[in-house]
This record gives structure tokens, sequence and C-alpha cells, in this order.
């Protein structure tokens, strides 16, 4: 259950380290290409070559739906049987019903991500214009190569998440339409191969999946001002990636000393490379997508603990799953972040929990009255905090 919103911290990160790891040879080929870049225009990302890469990643062609027509009916109706479940518990209505559920291979998914990610990255293309794209100071680091670079370590992300993603709310972040609704994806075949892989029972683990995935409509739709917050900050976190790009077209002296400065004080080697105005939007960014993430486990955990026979089956197995990762999933969750948005998960659900347990579910929704009400990235980690802080707020 991975939205593309989970990943764009670490795919801003990973644009950098494409323009670090290949200044060195871009370097070296500077004089062979330079005529040829002279001749076309280039783009920052190289797409066609991050699908490529993804498509063959993702083994796509292996993994198969099986009764397309009958689980596309089946996940619309486990949609439309978790929205009353969710409006009772949660005591607040959609705007509109969600009508836009689809059932996806895992090419149909990276098809749509991509056209998402084009989307979400166009202010960093429009940055790399803005400074010249392949002309200037920033010619020396950014230009076909680069966008090689760039494109396949995205595609290779991208590719890697085809093959394990199960569900996702796509929200079109910066889209032209702020009123769009969003769409859920279900990605059959990784579905299929997990619920077969941990011995679960069909329509109780769809379920499962289908009320944490309608929970993220409720909670940006429902609250529209959500949304509006989450394109807000991710504005300002371009408009502060504009000014690093520029410092990198200066030269890496800047950068490299940043790195050394932070070296010790994160918790990540990703924190590292944020200047402070950078790390202040990304802990804005990690909260809400903490507890964007956890608020939905804890909602598919409360309903679906009393409504699915094998729920404590499924909790079980999905759980001893998550601690039997391979040494490979280990490194790729921590070289591209992904330990991060795990950590999101738990931090977020704990938080959501405490709240619950503390003051009920109705008193937890004050998170969800305006942005003001939402919790730090401390507070996530110490839930007592917020609670002071809201005991406080009129």
């Amino acid at each position: 259950m991975t939205p593309p919103t989970n990943d764009l911290r670490r795919l801003g990160t990973i644009l950098l380290l494409g323009v670090v790891a290949g200044a060195g040879v871009r370097y070296l080929m500077e004089n062979r290409v330079r005529t040829m870049e002279q001749q076309r225009p280039r783009r920052l990302i190289d797409w066609e070559q991050a699908r490529k890469v993804a498509l063959r990643v993702s083994q796509w062609e292996q993994a198969p739906i099986r009764d397309r027509a009958l689980r596309r009916e089946q996940y619309s109706y486990l949609v439309a049987r978790s929205e009353p479940l969710i409006e009772q518990y949660l005591g607040v209505s959609l705007p509109q019903a969600a009508s836009r559920v689809y059932v996806f291979d895992r090419r149909e998914w990276l098809e749509a991500n991509f056209a998402s990610f084009e989307q979400l990255f166009q202010p960093i293309e429009e940055i790399y214009e803005r400074n010249g794209g392949v002309r200037g100071p920033l010619g020396t680091l950014m230009g076909d190569f680069n966008g090689r670079v760039i494109g396949v370590q995205m595609g290779m992300l991208l590719g890697f998440l085809g093959r394990r993603v199960l569900g996702q709310y796509d929200l079109s972040l910066l889209s032209p339409d702020p009123a769009a609704p969003g769409a859920l994806y279900f990605v059959e075949p990784n579905i299929a191969r997990v619920q077969t892989q941990l011995g679960l029972n069909d329509e109780d683990f769809r379920l499962w999946i289908a009320l944490h995935e309608t929970t993220h409509a409720f909670e940006f739709e429902a609250y529209p001002w959500v949304r509006v917050h989450f394109n807000r900050l991710l504005r300002q976190y371009f408009e502060q990636l504009n000014d690093q790009l520029e410092n990198l077209g200066g030269g890496l002296a800047t950068f490299i000393t940043r790195i050394v400065q932070n070296w010790g004080n994160s918790s990540h080697w990703i924190e590292v490379m944020l200047t402070p105005q950078q790390r202040a939007i990304f802990d804005q960014l990690q909260a809400l997508m903490s507890l964007v993430e956890g608020y939905s486990n804890h909602i598919m955990n409360a309903i679906g603990r009393q409504l699915l026979p094998s729920f404590e089956q499924i909790e079980q197995r999905v759980a001893q799953r998550q601690k039997t990762r391979t040494l490979l999933e280990q490194v790729f969750n921590r070289v591209t972040g992904m330990d991060l948005k795990l950590a999101q998960y738990q931090q977020g659900e704990a938080f959501v929990n405490a709240i619950v347990s503390a003051r009920g579910i109705e008193f937890a929704g004050r998170v969800w009255d305006r942005a003001e009400n939402l919790p730090t990235l401390e507070e996530i980690r110490n839930p007592q905090r917020w609670l002071a802080r809201m005991d406080t707020t009129v």
C-alpha cells in the first residue's frame, strides 16, 4: 500500500543523487558530446529510459491478472462496502462516493504512476530550464548522460515498487485541477501472490487492503484543505531545491560541506543532504505522511478486527513477512529511503492508537480540522505533546 505521495522525499533526493553521481563521468564526456548537446533540447529526466528500466525490473509479463472482470467487480464492491463502515467509525462523509476504482497489473500501475510523476516533476524540469538547461553553470553537471542516469534510477525504484505495491490512493499531486478526486488502484497480481504465499482468505485480505486505501480518500476528500496544504509544502520544497541546484551549478564545495556538517546529526543519509530550510519542509511532509498512513492503518485494523473472521491471521502473517526481508531488500530500502516509509507506518499508527486510546476517535479527528492541528514530527513520536497542545487550543 504505497501511494506516490509516500515516495516524494525519496525521489527528490534521488534526483539530487543522480546529479552528483553523474558529475564525474559527465565531466569526462563533456568535450565529446558538447556538439550533440547544443543541437537538441534536453530534459532533466529521461522518462523513456525510466519506463524501459521500470518495465524490465517489474517483470510484469510474468504476473498477469487472472479473471480481470471478476476482480474489477470484486474491488468495486469492497470499496463500496468500506465507505459506510469508515463513515460510521469516523463520523464524517465523503462529498461523493469513490468511483475511480482500477484493477491493474504491474505495467498498468507503472504507466499510471509515470503519468503522475511526470506531472509531479514538472516544477523540477522548469527549474532546470530556468537555470539554463545544458547551458551555463549547470551544463557541466546535467545533460543527456545525467538524464539517462536519473532515468535509470527512477526506473529501478518504480520497477521494484511495481513488484511489491498492493494498493494505492493516487492523489494526483500538483494536478491542474485541484478538485479532481483521487483514484484507487489495486495491483491484483501482487495481491494474489501475497495472499497465496501467506495462505490468506481471498475476500478478507482484499477487504483489509480496501479499508486502508479507501480511508485515504476520506483523509484527502472529506478534508479538502489537506490536499492544498500538501501541495503547498511540495511547492516550497521545489523552491528550496531550485536554490540547491543553483549552488550545485556553482560548485560542489557547499554541498559537501553541508554533508560533513550534518553527518552524525541526522538519523538517515537522506537527511544529511538537506539544507536547514529543506529539512524543515521535509519534517512537515514526513509528519503529514506518517499521520496519513498511520490513520489509515488504525482504521483498517479497528474495523477489520470487528469485521474479518481471519483478521488475526492476516495481521500475524503480514507482520512475519515484513520481518523476513532479504538482505537485498534491506539494502534497497536503505539506499532508496523506503525504510523511512516503513517507519512512517509504524510511528503514525502508534501515534493514532495512542490518541484514540487516551481520548477516543472523535478527539483524534481534530488533526483534520485545520493545518495548525497537524502533529509535528516530534509530536508523532511523543503523542502526549500533541494532546497537551490540543488541550490549550480552542
